[in-house]
């Protein structure tokens, strides 16, 4: 079969023929439907999550939407190594997929996965998000941020802020928040100022995909009781964090993580996901791409495509 091959940690993955999965005592082959591609693949492929460490040769895609030979289809994460989700077949534990109606938009059905789960679970599983609160979505210009923004909305929170920067500023207001933060401002001063603008009443829920210099200024707009849920870090992996800021605010720092996730928790969030897809309430701006153009695909992976990356066969 043809699938998008890494040879050695940090490769570009190309196209070659790699040997076919063969199904076996709990394990079924499916078809590629459509493969979301997310920041993970590149640490995947670089060797840089312990969880899942790479065998070279190997395939790479972390997730995807397949059709078994049933002529169902499933969303699946993380395929048995050596094998992923960039190839003609994949194979499926039965234990791991989660339904995906027919009718349904495959391409966004995988992009919610990854990307969608991450800030449902941080907002309903992780904060207990009650209908009225306040939300903060730091980093909420990429694709995970989007469909974080999107999961609050649909959750009940009264107010919605969504924190960026560039020309992603623009997109994050065109999803219906209630006010946006330019990150970019002046480093600091500029942060606090527009955070205190965009909620004069604070944040009870903080969805933080950046860490790095932006916590500590969310931090300070936290309510009283409220919730931080680290889910990234994309601007850094440490931050200066004063004791007061979590002691003073009575403030749970959550970390929220795909692995450490119960697989129920995961497959019933999927379901949710999927249940407000096809009530047209979660939109994305995929860009989908062919298996025989995945180096340059993945080249615009690495340099922070603007577009939600959907591979299909």
């Amino acid at each position: 079969m043809r699938a998008a091959v890494i040879r050695q940690a940090g490769d570009t993955p190309a196209v070659e023929q790699f040997a076919d999965p063969r199904p076996g005592p709990g394990l079924s082959v499916g078809t590629l439907v459509a493969a979301a591609l997310n920041p993970l693949d590149l640490l995947i492929a670089g060797d840089q999550l312990p969880f899942r460490p790479l065998q070279p040769p190997s395939i790479a895609g972390y997730e995807a939407v397949v059709q078994l030979s049933d002529g169902t289809r499933c969303y699946l994460a993380g395929p048995p190594a050596p094998y992923g989700t960039l190839a003609e077949l994949v194979p499926v534990p039965d234990s791991a997929g989660f339904g995906v109606p027919a009718d349904s938009d495959p391409g966004l059905a995988a992009a919610l996965g990854v990307a969608g789960l991450v800030g449902w679970i941080s907002l309903d599983y992780r904060a207990h998000l009650q209908a009225g609160e306040t939300v903060l979505i730091l980093g909420a210009g990429g694709a995970a941020g989007q469909l974080a923004l999107q999961s609050a909305r649909i959750l009940g929170a009264g107010r919605i802020v969504g924190a960026a920067r560039g020309k992603a500023l623009e997109q994050v207001a065109d999803l219906g928040t209630d006010a946006v933060v330019d990150l970019a401002a002046d480093a600091g001063q500029g942060i606090d100022t527009g955070l205190a603008a965009a909620a004069p009443g604070g944040y009870d829920v903080i969805v933080d995909f950046l860490w790095g210099e932006s916590a500590p200024h969310a931090m300070n707009h936290a309510n009283i009781g409220a919730r931080y849920i680290q889910v990234g870090s994309a601007a850094g992996a440490t931050a200066t964090i004063t004791a007061s800021a979590i002691r003073n605010k009575l403030l749970t720092v959550i970390g929220q993580g795909t692995v450490g996730t119960p697989a129920d928790v995961r497959r019933t969030a999927y379901a949710q996901l999927m249940r407000h897809a096809a009530d047209g309430k979660f939109t994305l701006d995929l860009e989908r791409t062919r298996l025989a153009d995945i180096s340059p695909t993945w080249e615009r992976l690495k340099a922070g495509s603007p577009r939600k990356l959907v591979v299909t066969p």
